[in-house]
């Protein structure tokens, strides 16, 4: 019956697979408005980038309140445009948050464009809620790639993408935020709770960071690519509204006075245009000016399993042939081929440290992708890289959680952020993990950023998510067999199996590891 049952599941994701997109015939292109020169940001942007030539200012988004409060206020302050693409976007407390104040953004007249993958959304109430956004006369939500209605939810979204058409597994992975073409957020961030350290259950450690400068200008004609290409949908040609203006506008009421009744249980918010534009200088105050580079894999799907585009894995490679000593790497997925290892080679038998940290089995979101990790594990620490596994308790969670009054021990930690440091000269941050998902499927965005200061700071942060009270170091024993070393309370202990895991999660985990799916993972 299982077997059965998993053929049957098989057959729907893959003749669903072939479902014939809707026709974008009679879409209307737009694009980055160029009269943004006298908006309240741009004009505070302006006055410090005269003695900075070519550089952007970047600062590092590292705690979940500072990436909300920053949204906010940014949200709040625009008078013209703000563009948004991501992943997921939660309907739960922060994400209903937002989504009110695009919608006061929208009825102050600013140009609202939202890109939403269609893997990350739901059916019913958040699709509902989408659409009633989208009636407003200045938002418009177009939705990437989308997939069939029978393989939105659960485990057919799943397996959709591990055994169905090429087109199912192109999706868009990107995630930026640019208000007036002044000011952009990019990095890991999906929008919702856990991603802004307000989950009750599970919080993401995670990074980005917020620019400004010339790099917004090719993050903004990112965003113009990814929004006119053939893969972006209006969601009304995708989900049909039966609702009366008269609904849409209860909606509207209904989103309000959700958000006024919750808003006091989050973070104190810049209330006012006085405490925004503190807000703002202070960003532009403590900002590292640096030689900054955006790089994306752009939307170009081909309908089988030829690779093209994939521009992030060659800036990334660009990057690791110039290293002369050392590699830090933090990132959620961390699956590397037998051809990716062979060409990590050269580094390791130059003596060029690689330390690598990434979700243990407990703390990752999803154990299938765990399971494509634990194939080339042991090789690739007898090759030498060092590895580290995200620990549930970590204690640097603390830090992450300082405004929140809340007790850490309640709920678990997970690592999100996809960061990479190059001899402590050059950083990498953005929506990229080492997977080959992302190298040669997704859309992915990202800035790399030739800072010796911002790359020791991001560095320092790899290296404390690496102690022992906060992950566990994998090593072999003197049989070859995988150890975890952890140390709690000042006790160091050693396991001989996945820490805080279960027999069946362990089985499941070791069985689905032999099947032939790395490539989608």
């Amino acid at each position: 019956m299982v077997i059965k049952g998993l053929l049957l599941l098989c057959f729907v994701v893959l003749t669903n697979g072939c479902t014939a997109l809707p026709s974008i015939e009679g879409r209307t292109p737009s694009y980055t408005q160029t009269n943004l020169h006298n908006t309240q940001l741009s004009r505070l942007v302006n006055q410090k980038l005269i003695p900075h030539q070519d550089q952007s200012g970047v600062v590092l988004v590292n705690s979940g309140q500072d990436a909300f409060s920053s949204r906010i206020a940014l949200t709040d302050a625009a008078e013209r445009t703000i563009d948004a693409q991501y992943y997921i976007w939660n309907s739960d407390l922060t994400g209903r948050l937002l989504a009110e104040r695009l919608l006061d953004a929208a009825n102050r007249g600013v140009r609202v464009r939202l890109l939403l993958d269609d893997f990350g959304l739901g059916a019913g109430e958040k699709d509902n809620a989408l659409i009633a956004l989208a009636a407003h006369p200045k938002i418009e939500l177009r939705v990437y790639n989308p997939l069939h209605t029978g393989l939105r939810n659960g485990l057919r979204k799943v397996f959709g993408l591990i055994v169905g058409s090429a087109r199912l597994n192109r999706r868009m992975h990107s995630k930026t935020y640019i208000v007036d073409g002044s000011f952009s957020i990019v990095g890991g961030r999906n929008i919702g709770d856990e991603y802004f350290d307000a989950s009750q259950q599970m919080n993401y450690r995670d990074r980005e960071l917020l620019v400004v400068g010339p790099v917004v200008v090719d993050i903004s004609k990112q965003f113009d690519v990814m929004w006119n290409s053939q893969w972006s949908f209006p969601i009304a040609s995708l989900l049909k509204s039966s609702s009366t203006p008269e609904e849409i506008q209860k909606k509207y009421h209904d989103l309000h006075e959700f958000t006024e009744t919750d808003r006091e249980q989050f973070y104190a918010l810049p209330a006012n245009a006085t405490e925004r534009l503190k807000l703002f200088n202070s960003w532009l105050d403590k900002s590292t000016w640096a030689i900054t580079e955006f790089v994306y894999n752009p939307p170009e799907i081909t309908g089988g399993d030829e690779v093209k585009g994939a521009v992030f894995t060659e800036s990334l490679m660009k990057q690791l042939d110039s290293v002369d000593k050392e590699i830090l790497v933090e990132s959620a997925y961390f699956i590397l081929s037998d051809e990716f290892i062979k060409q990590l080679d050269p580094l390791l038998n130059n003596d060029i440290k690689i330390k690598v940290l990434t979700n243990s089995l407990i703390t990752t979101d999803l154990w299938t992708i765990h399971a494509g990790y634990t194939r080339n594990r042991k090789d690739i620490i007898k090759r030498g890289i060092e590895l580290y596994e995200f620990r549930p308790d970590a204690a640097s969670c603390q830090q992450l959680m300082e405004n929140r009054q809340l007790n850490c021990t309640d709920f678990k930690f997970s690592l999100h952020s996809k960061s990479v440091v190059f001899d402590r000269k050059v950083v990498l941050v953005g929506s990229f993990n080492l997977n080959p998902r992302s190298r040669y499927l997704n859309t992915e965005t990202g800035l790399i950023v030739h800072s010796p200061k911002l790359a020791e700071q991001i560095a320092r942060d790899i290296e404390e998510n690496m102690k022992p009270e906060n992950s566990w170091q994998v090593l072999l024993n003197e049989d070859g067999e995988l150890n975890w070393h952890a140390r709690t309370q000042g006790q160091v202990s050693i396991e001989t199996h996945e820490p805080d895991t279960g027999i069946w999660l362990r089985l499941k985990t070791f069985l689905f590891s032999w099947l032939p799916v790395e490539k989608y993972l």
